[in-house]
């Protein structure tokens, strides 16, 4: 943004905190409300002095403080956004690095304070930008149904009045399966909705595998023990299903009784044409030509008042429409964005968008869902039904979060318990029902700690919310609670690093501080001698995590994993084998983290080492961001394994193929071809080069821990 620009609006501003109006600071300054107009809107630029006459006609201490702030010169960080509330903050941590900067390029220095000052300079950086980043996320997950869509809606005040009582969600709802796809709600400059389309070979593949099912459709077998009961389609997900018949024509029609008494039978168009065209690639032609995807140009519409419709009412029905392919100008979603022109949550101070993701409706398990955990802007709220709280779903993601090694579940994790009218009262203690939903909430609240508490997660941030009856403030200030937590967290890390390079800076020249850090480093080096070294053989394996997944999904789930050669969203061949690779990861090293952060805290408990505190904690910071870094590595490791050798075994995938249809325990023999793949064809390969690679990367780690330490 132009400098004059940004200017003026922080003077609009401030002026509008401060309740003055446009023409009464006029009355005050030398200039008519127009050219303050213009220099409001940064058309006009303002000289130093001018800026003074402007700032102290407002007269408040933000106004006062600006002329102070603007004289600033950034050399390292970005400068601040005028009005950032961290401002003061990224300006210590601006000072902080420039003379970390300056003493790191002096000729004289040491290499031992060389080493640490050049990593504090990528320190400083690295947090003042997450500082300096204001753009959150708040991802809602949850099954099916559970009704986190309605809770968005309620939230945002994204309803509109019926003649029921009831107001309708702008996003539909139902009784689950609804959305297509992950929906975003961010602010814009008007009411709008933006569409990211499937790719071509996307739509192809999702018509090639519905006309397989019209040609191929599953036959309805006799139940079998183990649950694998193979009806209905293993292909297309409902939804996409559901839009493919709308976006060609090819309904089903229900059977209809006319007034003479006679009944019209139910048909399914679909099927009707796949049988006149016997060749699947034929009918694929043919379905995608009534598609008519030349015509499916627009991306994006925007609200006018020539619509005739109010704005919430014409969104609601344009997502309606393209939410299941009924509006002829858009393409078959991959996201849906809708954009509103009001801050969401009503917080002017941070942008955020609400994320309400596809529901969980076989496992949780899934790599659009699992990646939200390890962004350190994104609120994962997990939504659970109040009865079951907290739902098998969402344990099964912390447990996975907690042994995939994320580190934020307490500052960036929290319960969303959505419950219904009647529910908090059905509540007992010792046997008497609640009084009040408040005291029923507080029986499940207790519930909810008692279930996490074998996670270690007891005190993770929980809140209820019905959204037929509680005022929508409630989930607003409890989501913008959390984001302020995580912005809490970010602060909290860039504060630690200032101070530590400030105490590095400040004892420089002490040799009595020399010799402490020399004790200090010589205890953490004695540690990493005798212990830093990896010596244990994992007892779990990189595709434990496939079996698992395959084991609790529903045949048509696995079978639909199969037929795309294991990229499937519901269950993902590369998503579950680079999970089993990064749990491999986190239970090696986290154990010898954990360890090394007990000597360090020792250390930092004791007085005697306070002149060497600075260097604890960046040894710390160093080990934890090895760590970070090693999992994430062995993440990608486990999905080329999946990328450059599994997807490409054609006789592997034939044979997987082959057996559905052929009875009970189909997931026991998709798993069996899964266990030889690795265990037998490959001998176990992908283990080695697990266990390869965080060998390397740990003893990296630990090599940069040792140059932090050493005294030359």
């Amino acid at each position: 943004m132009d400098r004059d620009v940004a200017i003026g609006r922080y003077i609009a501003s401030l002026r509008d905190q401060a309740d003055i109006k446009q023409n009464e600071l006029a009355k005050k300054l030398p200039w008519s409300a127009a050219v303050l107009s213009r220099i409001e809107s940064g058309e006009r630029s303002l000289a130093d002095d001018e800026l003074e006459i402007v700032l102290n006609g407002i007269g408040t201490p933000e106004a006062l403080k600006v002329k102070e702030v603007l004289s600033r010169k950034w050399d390292v960080l970005p400068e601040a956004a005028l009005g950032d509330p961290d401002a003061d903050l990224l300006w210590e941590a601006e000072q902080a690095a420039q003379q970390v900067h300056a003493l790191a390029e002096r000729p004289d220095v040491k290499q031992f304070y060389e080493r640490r000052l050049v990593r504090y300079q990528e320190e400083l950086i690295s947090a003042a930008a997450l500082v300096a980043n204001k753009r959150y996320r708040a991802a809602f997950i949850g099954t099916i149904a559970v009704g986190k869509s309605t809770a968005i809606c309620r939230a945002e005040g994204l309803e509109i009045s019926t003649s029921k009582g009831m107001p309708k969600a702008v996003l539909e709802t139902g009784a689950g399966g609804i959305t297509i796809c992950e929906v975003h709600l961010r602010r814009g400059p008007s009411y709008g909705l933006i569409v990211e389309p499937c790719t071509d070979d996307e739509i192809r593949r999702h018509v090639s595998e519905f006309a397989n099912f019209l040609l191929n459709p599953t036959q309805p077998t006799q139940q079998q023990d183990d649950g694998d009961g193979e009806t209905g389609s293993p292909g297309i997900s409902r939804e996409v299903e559901r839009a493919l018949r709308n976006m060609t024509g090819l309904r089903r029609k229900r059977a209809e009784k006319k007034p003479d008494g006679t009944i019209v039978p139910a048909v399914d168009e679909a099927r009707v044409l796949a049988s006149t065209i016997s060749d699947a690639k034929a009918l694929s032609v043919e379905i995608l030509a009534r598609m008519e995807l030349h015509k499916r140009y627009r991306r994006d519409m925007w609200h006018s008042s020539e619509s005739g419709k109010a704005p919430l009412e014409w969104l609601q029905d344009l997502f309606e429409r393209v939410n299941n392919g009924r509006h002829g100008e858009f393409m078959l979603p991959k996201r849906i964005e809708l954009v509103i022109p009001n801050a969401v949550l009503g917080d002017e101070s941070v942008s955020v968008t609400l994320v309400d993701t596809q529901g969980i409706d076989d496992i949780a398990e899934r790599a659009d869902l699992e990646q939200h955990f390890d962004d350190v802007h994104t609120v994962v709220v997990l939504c659970t039904v109040f009865n079951e709280a907290p739902a098998t779903a969402v344990r099964q993601l912390l447990t996975r979060a907690k042994e995939g090694g994320v580190r934020t579940l307490e500052s960036h994790v929290a319960i969303l318990a959505l419950p219904r009218p009647g529910e908090a009262l059905a509540m007992k203690d010792n046997g008497y029902p609640a009084q009040s939903a408040s005291e029923g909430y507080d029986l499940k609240a207790e519930e909810v700690q008692l279930k996490l508490h074998p996670l270690g997660l007891s005190n993770l941030a929980l809140t209820f919310f019905n959204s037929a009856e509680d005022e929508p403030g409630l989930l607003r200030a409890f989501i913008l609670d959390r984001i302020e937590a995580v912005r809490e967290w970010q602060r909290k890390s860039l504060r630690e690093i200032i101070n530590g390079a400030n105490a590095l800076l400040e004892n420089y020249e002490k040799a009595q501080a020399r010799e402490v850090m020399m004790a200090a480093a010589q205890s953490l080096t004695t540690w990493m001698d005798n212990n830093a070294k990896i010596t244990t053989i994992p007892n779990k394996h990189v595709h434990e995590s496939l079996l698992a997944a395959v084991r609790s999904a529903h045949a048509r789930t696995v079978y639909a994993a199969v037929v795309r050669d294991g990229d499937w969203y519901n269950l993902n061949y590369a998503h579950q084998i680079s999970y089993g690779a990064r749990r491999i990861a986190t239970s090696i090293i986290e154990p010898k983290l954990n360890a090394f952060k007990v000597i360090a805290t020792n250390l930092l408990q004791d007085e005697q080492y306070a002149d060497a505190h600075d260097l604890v904690q960046q040894t710390m910071r160093a080990a934890e961001l090895g760590f970070d870094n090693l999992v994430r590595k062995v993440q990608l490791v486990g999905q080329s394994i999946y990328a450059d050798e599994m997807c490409a075994d054609i006789d592997f995938w034939r044979d997987c193929y082959k057996e559905w249809g052929c009875g009970s325990g189909y997931r026991d023999r998709i798993n069996e071809h899964n266990r030889k793949w690795f265990e037998e064809a490959h001998l176990g390969a992908a283990d080695a080069r697990v266990l390869e690679l965080v060998k390397e990367n740990w003893e990296e780690a630990m090599v940069e821990i040792r140059q932090l330490l050493t005294q030359d």
